[in-house]
């Protein structure tokens, strides 16, 4: 469907002043933005930019991909696309000593979930805190502290405006208080187009972040307004939009359409298992009927614990209907911070190995604590499932830590079985790749640790290797030894995810339905567990209006098809 420069997209292209764009999945924002803003690339003076800002990595690539589409490669050269996050970082470098006069330091993730986790008061108290009195900036306080930079220096907003004339920022309908704060700031001193589609509101539970975000955006600053909501460039002549908009509202009938298609399972595990791995596995032979040689395919859950089911199911062989079905090879999108906390620990093994010492052999200890502190406090954002197990594994690693500096001898379990087999491991031979792999296995060696094992094979989609081994690989050269590994390793990783890195996706990804936001695929399967992990929450009933928003997120990623999988008896989707 060829992109058309209607009136109301040349009175957004051709306006002076602040324009806020509406419209749903695949309406063609992002695209009239760039446009926008290609008039302005011939006017630009030296060191001018025009500024893209997002959420995510994975809206980043997605951005960057229509830059491709849409601009020259000199007039890439023009245009910033980034993180929120990163380009606050990026304020909070240059001009931190600003606050305080003294530079700003980032408490990283997993060092403020460690501290988080030892704190007995108010968190959000006491990192507020480490910021006005410390000058430690926790990575959620990034904008937060941004925005006192911006609000209270009228020469660095005018700083801002010069370097960007224009500021372009997508998904506005979730930003929280202080990127509102920020965005106000900076929209006082220079254009800006705001991008939004209040039905993809799906960050609620999110603190700062309102529902009524569009309204006082029009309060401030009374922005030119259009409307895109007819238009769909992503599954242009299909009835996938239809179908998630009818979700949306909770009112029948559905579209009768080969575009999305329901499949039922019975409520015990062979069924799912089976009905699951056949949804897959067909969905990608009806792609490639449409013509599309490589369909990419995401497979969209409501949990981290149903996609993790899921994907154990597609790594083993299944019956259905007399057929065997192969395993189908998949990518899981796993939370960034758990893998990283996981890779560091294999670094502090790798450590360990190349130089064994007391003070290595509690260092790795002390990490693999450190995962399952991390994943403790993930568990308590997410529901409290798990949360236990996390602080029962953390303390038994950090008392085998103790135990070590006092000159005790470890006990039996994991701390012993760990040390065991990294004391039985040959010598490495200083290739980073193969070393990293055989002392990743270390971690097969306990129930304890299985788990790490799993979230450091998802380091990959951080996209993250070749800088890994370039890292490591330098301090083999150096030492002869992986001596400051773990240093490193979170280093790297902190920075890819600073710069918002991410792969592009090919054949079958896991993810859950929020993590599935700002991205694109040929087809969507999207499975509802029979254990917990329902569409519809029963604790929304009778309404289920955010799950519904949700929904229609996961529907609306697709491009050429949909697939539900529904246990039976599962609530209808629409009245």
């Amino acid at each position: 469907m060829p992109f058309q420069i209607c009136e109301k997209r040349r009175a957004v292209i051709d306006a002076d002043g602040h324009v806020l764009v509406l419209g749903g999945p695949g309406a063609g924002k992002t695209t009239l933005a760039l446009l926008k803003a290609k008039p302005l690339f011939a006017r630009l003076g030296p060191g001018q930019k025009v500024l893209f800002l997002s959420f995510s990595r994975a809206a980043v690539q997605q951005i960057l991909a229509r830059c491709r589409e849409v601009l020259t490669r000199e007039e890439r050269k023009l245009i910033d696309v980034r993180t929120y996050h990163a380009f606050c970082w990026d304020l909070l470098q240059s001009h931190g000593r600003a606050l305080r006069g003294i530079p700003l330091t980032m408490l990283r993730p997993g060092d403020e979930g460690r501290a988080r986790t030892r704190y007995d008061g108010d968190w959000d108290v006491e990192r507020r805190r480490l910021l006005d009195n410390e000058s430690h900036v926790c990575f959620d306080l990034f904008a937060h502290a941004a925005a006192r930079l911006v609000e209270e220096s009228q020469h660095l907003r005018r700083g801002i405006a010069d370097l960007y004339p224009l500021i372009i920022l997508d998904e506005f309908q979730d930003t929280d208080d202080d990127q509102w704060r920020l965005t106000k700031a900076l929209a006082s001193t220079t254009t800006a187009a705001f991008l939004a589609d209040a039905e993809q509101r799906i960050y609620d539970f999110r603190p700062g972040v309102r529902a009524e975000r569009i309204d006082l955006l029009r309060e401030e600053f009374h922005p030119a307004e259009t409307d895109l909501e007819a238009d769909n460039y992503r599954s242009g002549g299909s009835q996938i939009v239809a179908f998630a908009n009818a979700v949306l509202r909770g009112e029948g009938p559905l579209p009768r359409t080969n575009d999305v298609v329901t499949r039922s399972y019975q409520r015990y595990q062979n069924s799912f298992n089976s009905t699951v791995h056949f949804a897959v596995g067909n969905a990608f032979s009806v792609l490639r009927q449409q013509g599309i040689d490589d369909p990419t395919i995401a497979v969209l859950a409501p949990s981290n614990d149903l996609i993790a089911d899921i994907s154990d199911v597609l790594t083993e062989q299944h019956g259905f209907n007399g057929a065997v079905l192969q395993s189908i090879d998949h990518d899981v999108v796993w939370d960034a911070e758990l893998s990283a906390t996981a890779a560091v620990a294999v670094a502090a093994a790798l450590e360990y190995v190349s130089a064994p010492s007391v003070d290595k052999q509690c260092a790795l200890l002390l990490r693999v604590s450190d995962y399952w502190l991390v994943k403790q406090d993930w568990a308590e954002q997410h529901g409290g499932r798990g949360r236990d197990t996390a602080e029962t594994r953390a303390a038994r690693f950090f008392n085998g830590a103790e135990r070590l500096r006092h000159d005790q001898a470890l006990r039996r379990g994991p701390c012993v079985d760990l040390s065991t087999a990294a004391q039985a491991l040959d010598p490495l031979c200083g290739d980073p790749v193969a070393d990293w792999r055989r002392v990743r296995g270390l971690f097969q060696s306990h129930a304890d640790l299985r788990e790490l094992f799993g979230q450091v094979r998802m380091v990959r989609l951080f996209r993250a290797t070749d800088a890994l081994a370039t890292a490591l690989g330098g301090l083999w050269v150096e030492r002869g030894t992986y001596a400051g590994a773990a240093q490193a390793v979170r280093r790297v990783l902190d920075q890819e995810r600073l710069i918002g890195a991410e792969r592009e996706p090919r054949g079958c990804t896991l993810m859950t339905l929020h993590k599935s936001k700002g991205k694109e695929f040929d087809g969507v399967v999207i499975v509802e567990g029979f254990r917990g992990g329902a569409l519809l929450r029963p604790d929304e009933a009778p309404h289920y209006a955010s799950s519904r928003r949700l929904l229609r997120v996961g529907i609306t990623r697709a491009r050429k098809l949909v697939v539900l999988v529904r246990p039976q008896g599962a609530q209808a989707l629409v009245e």
